[in-house]
């Protein structure tokens, strides 16, 4: 019985080596496993990628949070749908703010620049206007002193009519003088009026050429008119002294009648007169 189980157990192990097969390399690799060598040398491999991992995440800082800083999760830093919601509403309030402050801008420059327009063109008005009464104010001293000059000749042209009453011829005189007429002027209308009356009433000339004379001291006329007067009632010695009046006047032109008039002829001869006509 021993020597059947001998046999029995050797049969077993010859059975059993019967079926391993010739390699055990090509068998683990048919199975897609790795020889024991290369499973040593992977978990080698392995160890050492495992350490230089753990070397490098130990190199690598690590990002820390300060204290009281809360750390973001994934809920905080991902938007929802009520996120998104307010979102677009902040962005149509911040559209329509920006529009209305650009509508209210561009309305503002509008109506500054409109308001500018029309403070220009008021000013403008404003100047045309101003410079119209400047206009009227500078014709206004022409016809003033148009009808100035006016009113002096009525006044004067009143002196001057034969048919004016002497008081009436005295006012207008006045008058003349008051309203500013030159002295020339006055003294020759006293002395037209003295011409005119010469012929009818010598005192009444008289009176108008004595005024001239002494209203005007370089007017000659009025006492080369005198002299005639003297030397018609023979006052020989007046009538010199007035022509010698009338030359200092600047009367030459009317001194040299003396020498052809008749009137003058009881006079021309005198030494004194000749002088005078030299």
């Amino acid at each position: 019985m021993q020597r059947s189980l001998l046999v029995l157990i050797l049969s077993s192990v010859a059975l059993f080596a019967c079926n391993q097969p010739a390699n055990p390399g090509a068998n683990a690799d048919s199975k897609g496993e790795q020889p024991a060598d290369e499973k040593a040398d992977s978990a080698a491999d392995s160890d050492a990628d495992a350490k230089t991992g753990d070397d490098a995440k130990a190199d690598v800082p690590v990002a820390t949070t300060p204290p009281g800083t809360d750390t973001p999760t994934a809920d905080s830093a991902t938007p929802t749908a009520d996120s998104a919601e307010a979102g677009e509403s902040a962005g149509e309030s911040a559209g329509e703010s920006a529009g209305e402050s650009a509508g209210e801008s561009a309305g503002e420059s509008a109506g500054d620049s409109a308001g500018e327009s029309a403070g220009d063109s008021a000013d403008a008005e404003s100047a045309g206007d101003s410079a119209a009464p400047a206009g009227e104010t500078a014709d206004a001293p022409v016809d003033e002193a148009k009808a100035k000059e006016e009113a002096l000749k009525a006044l004067l042209d009143e002196v001057k009519n034969k048919r004016t009453k002497d008081k009436r011829a005295d006012e207008a005189l006045a008058e003349a003088e008051a309203a500013g007429a030159e002295i020339s002027e006055l003294a020759k209308a006293a002395n037209y009026r003295g011409d005119k009356l010469m012929g009818t009433d010598q005192e009444r000339a008289t009176k108008y050429y004595e005024w001239a004379r002494e209203k005007d001291p370089k007017y000659a006329e009025p006492v080369f008119a005198l002299a005639k007067m003297a030397v018609v009632t023979g006052d020989t010695t007046t009538t010199i002294a007035l022509l010698t009046e009338v030359k200092s006047r600047g009367g030459k032109k009317l001194i040299k009648q003396v020498g052809y008039d008749p009137l003058f002829e009881v006079v021309k001869d005198d030494p004194a007169v000749q002088a005078l006509m030299r």
